[in-house]
């Protein structure tokens, strides 16, 4: 659950202020999170569109697993209608291994006057944002880690030995698989199942996965469909349904119009009842 801070008129679209304030990377990825829901929360594709920044680089940013660099900083706040300079003055104070003393006045920090917490006050910092919405946040970054994980992993080509990204065709055979990343994620059920959308800037692909983490996979079934959100009886929507797994993925649904929007909605069997895992998943 990001942080937002608000006034009496809604979510601020510059730093946060107040000298009790401490601030932290997780802190910044989640202001930047309600900067861009400020700025009427456009997808990931249509920010790469328009900044010319990856992705992979804006997913990063949002999820709070590295500071951004400052490129991405000054250009993603600048799109996003917000002041640059006092984004970048605030980067500054969260630079890993500069020497820090005091603590951060964020009022400061957007006025470009930037003061550093101590190490133990930026820890429990960061931890009390860690505690506050926990759950989406460590999945966002355990799955994270899982792709950057498996991107890694990409073997040397010998010939042409993945097939076509097209609709329809299997995203693991292909090359959408290597610069994949989660455009959005999020539990289903109680928690009972995580639902994923991913999408491969290089295929311009999107497809859907879902996980159940119920440990009642034996003897039910699991199913996913993606569509075009503008049409969702569309022939070009993609479906998968598998019985006594506990995770599957969709086929790859091609969506070269970046403005455009695929979303992708799950079901399951409980006890041999269909449960409809919505609402559905946009990117």
């Amino acid at each position: 659950m990001a942080i937002n801070v608000e006034t009496s008129e809604g979510v601020s679209e510059r730093p946060p202020t107040g000298a009790d304030v401490q601030d932290s990377r997780e802190r910044f990825a989640a202001d930047l999170r309600s900067l861009k829901l400020t700025a009427g929360d456009p997808t990931l594709l249509a920010l790469e569109s328009r900044t010319g920044i990856s992705k992979s680089v804006l997913s990063e940013a949002f999820s709070g697993k590295r500071l951004p660099t400052e490129k991405t900083v000054r250009v993603l706040t600048t799109e996003l209608n917000a002041d640059a300079d006092a984004w970048l003055a605030r980067r500054q104070t969260l630079i890993p291994g500069l020497p820090q003393s005091g603590s951060v006045d964020l009022g400061d920090v957007a006025g470009g006057r930037p003061r550093r917490a101590g190490r133990i006050l930026a820890l429990l910092a960061a931890t009390a944002v860690l505690s506050v919405g926990a759950s989406s946040l460590v999945w966002w970054n355990v799955l994270q880690s899982r792709e950057n994980y498996w991107s890694s992993q990409r073997p040397a080509l010998a010939g042409n030995e993945y097939l076509d990204p097209v609709d329809g065709v299997d995203p693991m055979k292909t090359e959408c698989r290597h610069d994949r990343v989660i455009a959005d994620v999020g539990p289903r059920h109680d928690g009972a199942v995580q639902i994923e959308m991913l999408y491969s800037n290089s295929c311009m692909g999107v497809w859907g996965r879902v996980t159940r983490v119920d440990g009642s996979a034996d003897g039910n079934t699991l199913s996913m469909r993606i569509y075009p959100k503008d049409d969702p009886q569309s022939s070009r929507s993609q479906e998968r349904t598998a019985e006594s797994v506990n995770s599957l993925y969709t086929p790859l649904l091609i969506e070269p119009n970046v403005e455009a929007r695929v979303c992708g909605i799950a079901t399951m069997t409980v006890d041999g009842e269909e449960v409809e895992l919505g609402p559905p998943m946009c990117v």
